[in-house]
């Protein structure tokens, strides 16, 4: 269990990482949805335990469902945000034709 939250929090890395570093907006998006991704499977690798307690029967220990709703709408709404700010990258680069973020700020401060 422990290689999951590992690879979880390297996931996380590179999804700050690129949404940090990247000049792109667009591939500013792709690294924020790297990121929920990698936070997504932490908490659900935090909660999993082995049983699920709607199949096995007599158990002790087992995974918590409403983790795992909670979880499920976190990705729900993320992707509801990510598909909301693509749709305003799209109007900001019809108006000023491009997706990198120093041309943007370039031509904003020009006026």
């Amino acid at each position: 269990m422990h290689i999951y939250i590992i690879l979880s929090l390297i996931i996380s890395a590179i999804g700050l990482i690129g949404t940090i570093i990247k000049r792109d907006m667009i591939l500013k998006l792709i690294n924020l949805g790297v990121f929920q991704s990698g936070n997504v499977l932490f908490f659900v690798s935090i909660a999993y335990k082995g049983l699920s307690p709607i199949i096995t029967l007599n158990i002790d220990k087992y995974s918590d469902p409403l983790i795992h709703s909670f979880l499920l709408t976190v990705v729900v709404i993320g992707f509801a945000n990510l598909s909301l700010m693509l749709v305003f990258i799209m109007i900001l680069s019809n108006k000023i034709k491009t997706h990198l973020i120093d041309e943007i700020e370039d031509k904003i401060s020009r006026g």
